[in-house]
């Protein structure tokens, strides 16, 4: 034993670390469920998608409307349907919190296993490991409900470990685990297909040219034809970019074709603090290592130029694609340095990098310690929870629910559910939990919305108590 963890003593830490990493974001993301902070959008509707394909009912959600469509109308993360089988061991959302915790962890196997591979320092390589861990981006995408981008943080950075170990089919098969996660990461997995056109064999060669070629396809179809089909219209991102164009084709022509506008729009106060807090964990050293971080172009593109804010807060999903590359490309600037100035440490280099590790974890990280930590699972438990939670799982899954969307995830496991305000009068069943800031149209709304049913002739009052209330269609059982 002594000699297998002196051999092994890195390889043991890490797995303590990840442990320690495991337990604490397991019970938080478990806990903002419990307590209600966990909604609809997203947990529920992703929850409600792996649901339906359980019950042969593949890749189907309900739309705003209460009618049960595709999930393709909102996004290609097909990897949902793979993780249906997950919920015949245990049938709740806070499977895919788990699935979500574990799959992001392991993460860290991958960044050590790349860092040891580059850098050839264990040490170095366990403290990668150790910042990923840290990394408020990998930490807040965990606790931001579930969406299926997370999980392909570690597919892309497993893919790039077996790139570079030239183990092709297997690299292969994660780079598709890594695209049926979001309809955009297609063009990041093209990407993998142009070091494969340098190497010898021409088998190589020719799984790059497949590589480029099947991905560019799978991204045209996807946004330019299905999504569109399945939701009636161009997909809705497009929106976000309508200075630049309204269709796919036309938007990255724009933005190719004016630099002068792309550039001004990007040097913007907030896009330059945003990518500043995306760069500031690794200590800002990606900028030596720029051809590792063309991974990064296409998910920055598309936060940078995008007129919805939210792209660019750190605290949601839309990092998850670019975090592997940050690290790998700061991976790859440590190991160019210790060639380029030989004379700099090791020691030092470790030291600069904990140190940037430390400071954004204080500043902007989630973690109990930091400046602003996220506690309000642990601190602002939700009263009466087990009373709600008894009246919810009373409701039949057959019958369809209006309710607010911080219920919306304790609610899923229907064909149809409707977000407060939308479903009043065509639900059978009105839940509403009257204490989310983020309600809307607004929690006055709600409120008022709550008090006008108690006057309508259609719903009765089945229960309220604080700010939980639950109504029923008058001739429904419940």
């Amino acid at each position: 034993m002594g000699k297998f963890l002196k051999k092994y003593k890195h390889e043991v830490i890490l797995a303590i670390l990840i442990c320690i990493y495991i337990a604490y974001f397991i019970t938080a993301s478990f806990l903002k469920y419990d307590n209600f902070y966990a909604g609809r959008y997203d947990l529920g509707n992703m929850d409600q998608t792996v649901w339906n394909t359980l019950k042969g009912r593949i890749f189907q959600t309900s739309d705003d409307n209460g009618v049960t469509i595709s999930r393709l109308s909102a996004h290609a993360d097909f990897v949902l349907v793979l993780l249906s089988p997950f919920y015949l061991l245990w049938n709740n959302p806070k499977t895919l919190l788990l699935i979500q915790t574990i799959a992001l962890s392991l993460g860290a196997v991958f960044v050590y296993l790349i860092s040891k591979e580059i850098i050839k320092n264990k040490n170095i390589a366990l403290l990668f490991g150790f910042m990923f861990l840290m990394n408020p981006l990998v930490q807040y995408t965990n606790l931001y409900d579930f969406h299926a981008v997370t999980l392909a943080t570690t597919f892309l950075l497993a893919a790039f470990y077996f790139l570079i170990k030239r183990k092709y089919p297997v690299m292969s098969l994660f780079l598709i685990l890594s695209g049926i996660c979001k309809e955009q990461i297609w063009i990041i997995v093209a990407f993998f297909g142009f070091p494969l056109l340098l190497q010898k064999s021409k088998k190589v060669k020719l799984l790059g040219i497949g590589i480029i070629i099947i991905s560019i396809l799978a991204f045209y179809y996807l946004v330019s034809y299905f999504i569109p089909q399945a939701l009636g219209r161009q997909h809705f991102a497009l929106a976000y970019y309508s200075d630049f164009g309204s269709s796919p084709i036309q938007i990255i022509k724009n933005i190719v074709l004016s630099p002068r506008k792309t550039f001004i729009l990007i040097l913007e106060k907030s896009r330059l603090k945003y990518l500043a807090e995306l760069f500031l964990p690794v200590g800002f050293i990606s900028i030596l290592s720029p051809l590792t971080l063309i991974f990064t172009v296409p998910d920055l593109i598309i936060n940078l130029l995008s007129n919805n804010s939210g792209l660019r807060q750190i605290y949601y999903q839309y990092t998850a694609t670019i975090t592997p590359f940050i690290f790998i490309s700061s991976i790859y600037a440590v190991g160019q340095a210790i060639k380029w100035f030989p004379k700099i440490s090791k020691k030092s280099i470790f030291a600069y990098l904990l140190i940037f590790t430390l400071i954004p974890a204080y500043f902007f990280g989630p973690l109990p310690g930091a400046k602003n930590p996220s506690l309000e699972m642990f601190i602002h438990s939700q009263k009466n929870k087990t009373l709600i939670d008894s009246y919810l799982s009373k409701i039949p899954e057959s019958y369809s629910v209006a309710a607010t969307n911080n219920l919306g995830a304790h609610l899923s496991h229907r064909q149809v559910i409707y977000t407060i305000p939308i479903g009043i009068g065509k639900a059978d069943v009105i839940v509403f939990l009257l204490n989310d800031k983020f309600a809307q149209p607004s929690l006055k709304e709600q409120k008022k919305l709550a008090n006008n049913l108690k006057q309508n002739k259609n719903y009765v009052e089945v229960f309220e108590k604080d700010d939980f209330i639950i109504f029923k269609k008058r001739g429904i059982l419940l």
